[in-house]
């Protein structure tokens, strides 16, 4: 069997690869339950956030946002609150930030993380504010979720004032580089985590997506979250925590199979032979 990107070729979905509807809306319920976003969940969170990794991802989105003071920002999938508060420090004090996000856990966390923005619980493709309300609107990990990213684009597009900007950023999982003695166990593996997404390839169209939806001077950065070594504080090992959970809610990946990934990895680690490398891009543009 041929591999690529330690899985085999034969598992690497196609760019039009998206999730079978019903199945992907009943999985995504189960892992963003409030059952799922529990007070272990919120730990999780903030570990995350805390990586070097996802720092540097933060300051990335910042640059390519080129926030000014006064400006109004819509934090679209604002998850902790954290990256709302790091563009609130810029857009203080005659601007503001307003989060948004479907899990109402998440919203609770976010307003207890950054009190000082405003947060509400919402469809990010029926987005409850009046047209031309924002100069910048952000996306980060958000489209990958939704079903119907065309439509999300449009309402950003309604949403920002004329001239306004726009920054997305998502991942492409085809760009996988984890390393593991046991490509099927990995690929499976794979799948689970990524089962919460609608589509789990979403820089392949956004060019496209976004011209559709009415914007222009688009660009595009990448940016590449790379662990070499295992590590406590690095991204592939809180990825893993986050594996286990969507791991939990499934019945395709039995607890036999989680001891087996975790040996697995285990031994990579002991070769010295640790990988893990993903790539992300950071897509900017401007209504016309």
């Amino acid at each position: 069997m041929k591999f690529r990107h330690g899985l085999p070729l034969d598992t690497l979905a196609p760019a039009a690869t998206v999730w079978d509807l019903e199945r992907h809306r009943a999985f995504q319920a189960a892992v963003m339950s409030k059952d799922f976003y529990d007070e272990e969940m919120s730990r999780k969170q903030e570990a995350l956030a805390a990586t070097p990794d996802m720092r540097g991802q933060r300051r990335a989105i910042l640059a390519a946002m080129e926030l000014g003071p006064g400006e109004a920002v819509l934090d679209l999938g604002a998850g902790n609150g954290i990256m709302a508060r790091e563009m609130l420090e810029i857009v203080d004090p005659s601007g503001s930030v307003t989060g948004l996000d479907a899990a109402a856990p998440m919203v609770a966390m976010a307003r207890e993380v950054c009190p000082r923005a405003s947060f509400v619980q919402g469809d990010a493709s029926e987005l409850p504010f009046e047209d031309a309300s924002f100069d910048v609107v952000t996306a980060a990990q958000l489209l990958c979720f939704l079903p119907e990213q065309d439509r999300a684009l449009k309402e950003i597009h309604r949403v920002l004032r004329p001239g306004g900007r726009i920054v997305v950023l998502d991942t492409d999982w085809g760009s996988l580089v984890w390393n593991s003695y046991k490509p099927d166990l990995m690929a499976k593996a794979v799948d689970i985590y990524t089962r919460p997404y609608a589509d789990a390839y979403v820089p392949r169209t956004l060019s496209r997506r976004l011209r559709a939806a009415g914007f222009g001077n688009i660009s595009c950065n990448t940016m590449t979250v790379l662990n070499w070594t295992p590590g406590p504080d690095n991204y592939a090992e809180l990825t893993t925590s986050f594996l286990q959970s969507i791991a939990a809610a499934s019945d395709d990946f039995s607890d036999d199979d989680w001891q087996r990934w975790v040996a697995d990895q285990e031994a990579v680690a002991a070769a010295g032979e640790y990988m893990f490398s993903l790539n992300r891009y950071i897509f900017s543009a401007q209504r016309r």
